[in-house]
């Protein structure tokens, strides 16, 4: 008994008996046959062991070989590996030699043992190694990352921040074209652009009036071609279409109030004013004014004071009402502009708002004649109280030329003088009258208006009048402003 378990312990192939393992009881003579039954079965298991880890080495050794002179080969077999029994299958059970012969290799023809398993096999599929496994980019840093937010904020928040990104990713995918479903670092695959349609060789508006379709050849080389029944006095007006950017809409205008309508939003804000004291009085938040007193009321607001010592109240009455008016003076003559500020908004009203447009307008005239005095001081006074400057250049036997500059209110009265009221013939019909019949009459005086616009700055400093002699001489006096083309607008000026 003891023999047998020390054979099985050396070798290592079987566990301790059952016997072994239970506890020492006293043996009687009736247990002796099945005890000694029971050990030369154990001995037979043994000796079988042994014999089959005798012949897997062997065959063991015969593969190892079959597998050298494969693979010196140049079209090596491949050899099945060995099926590897689960460890301590045999420790419970005997082992399934019928099993093991079906699944070993059939060139090997020896015995295959399911609890050893095939080593040499084992090495040889070690030895196999698969092509390279290259990282995804950013893969260590997004375990980092989890890593780092696992350590300071628990497995909670690491979590649901891969499902964060998760769902980022699969709604980026699900819809590439919206730019906030993209996560951070990775941008959309862009769509090839669609390539550019050719160039047809008739245009569709031209198809229509042409014979032949396809080409301008022979309407080119001059040759009658053309469909003329399709021409017609009629216009095709394109459907409109909006620009991409509308202007935006000009801001809202003043609303301008006629004298009526000022006065009485004076009065409205005053009694509002005046309503929001009376409030501020009745809460105790103000105190009430002194009563206003009059000679005409004296009587009625002081009552018996005023008759126990009628002069003193009158004196005092008095006083109050010089208080009054001295206040009331004091209050206009704080509100009253200082020369130099009426004299602004004198002007302002006058020219208008230099800050709203600070460009200078320039208009042209072209003006028969001058040399009559009333018209040479009309032209020259009202371009001076309108604060304009410019010339007027007056050539004997031709024309006169008046340049004015000045702000667009003052032009629009210059305008009207220059135009409308100036009558440029009035004393030269009444000379007419009177001239005898021999004598040929003059030509009639005109004003026409040649050009108006806008310049950055004005180039005279006042208005004067020039007389000069011949045009090469006013367009030498224009060339020193270079202002020189317009002598040569008023010259091709013709009346309508």
């Amino acid at each position: 008994m003891a023999s047998s378990d020390k054979r099985k312990a050396e070798e290592g192939l079987a566990e301790p008996s059952e016997t072994a393992k239970r506890p020492r009881v006293d043996e009687t003579e009736a247990d002796a046959p099945a005890k000694l039954s029971l050990k030369l079965e154990i001995l037979e298991r043994a000796k079988r062991t042994l014999q089959q880890k005798k012949e897997f080495l062997a065959a063991a050794k015969k593969a190892q070989a079959a597998a050298a002179a494969a693979a010196s080969t140049p079209a090596p077999r491949q050899e099945q590996a060995p099926a590897v029994a689960e460890p301590g299958a045999g420790r419970s059970q005997k082992p399934a030699v019928g099993t093991a012969e079906e699944e070993a290799p059939a060139d090997e023809g020896a015995f295959f043992d399911p609890e050893i398993g095939h080593r040499g096999g084992r090495r040889m599929d070690q030895r196999r190694r698969g092509g390279l496994q290259f990282v995804e980019e950013g893969k260590f840093q997004k375990q980092a990352e989890i890593s780092r937010l696992r350590r300071e904020y628990g497995e909670g928040a690491a979590r649901q921040l891969a499902a964060r990104k998760a769902a980022e990713a699969a709604a980026a995918a699900a819809d590439p074209s919206d730019p906030n479903l993209v996560p951070l670092g990775e941008r959309p695959p862009r769509e090839a652009s669609p390539a550019p349609a050719p160039v047809p060789a008739v245009e569709w508006w031209d198809a229509r009036l042409l014979t032949d379709k396809t080409s301008y050849g022979a309407a080119a080389e001059g040759e009658p071609s053309i469909r003329e029944e399709r021409i017609t006095h009629l216009i095709e007006h394109p459907v409109l279409i909006d620009p991409p950017g509308e202007a935006p809409l000009p801001p809202p205008q003043p609303l301008m109030l006629t004298k009526k309508e000022k006065k009485k939003m004076r009065t409205q804000n005053r009694q509002a004013r005046e309503k929001e004291k009376q409030e501020l009085i009745r809460q105790g938040l103000l105190e009430p004014p002194p009563p206003k007193v009059k000679i005409s009321n004296l009587s009625r607001v002081l009552g018996e004071e005023a008759a126990a010592d009628p002069t003193a109240i009158e004196t005092e009455v008095r006083r109050q009402m010089g208080e009054r008016a001295a206040a009331h003076e004091d209050r206009n003559l704080a509100r009253k502009l200082t020369p130099a500020e009426a004299r602004e908004k004198k002007l302002r009203k006058l020219l208008g708002d230099p800050e709203a447009d600070p460009t200078t307008s320039v208009s042209l005239y072209k003006v028969g004649s001058l040399a009559r005095p009333q018209l040479k001081f009309k032209v020259s006074l009202n371009a001076q109280e309108n604060h304009m400057t410019g010339v007027g250049l007056a050539v004997e036997g031709e024309f006169t030329l008046v340049v004015v500059e000045g702000p667009p209110k003052a032009q629009r009265r210059y305008e009207k003088l220059m135009l409308r009221r100036i009558q440029w013939n009035a004393e030269e019909e009444d000379e007419q009258e009177g001239m005898e019949e021999a004598e040929a009459p003059k030509a009639p005086n005109y004003c026409r208006l040649v050009w108006q616009g806008t310049v950055l700055k004005p180039s005279f400093r006042k208005f004067r009048v020039e007389t000069l002699r011949n045009a090469a001489a006013a367009k030498a006096f224009l060339g020193q402003y270079n202002l020189s083309h317009y002598w040569d607008l008023a010259e091709a000026s013709v009346p309508e």
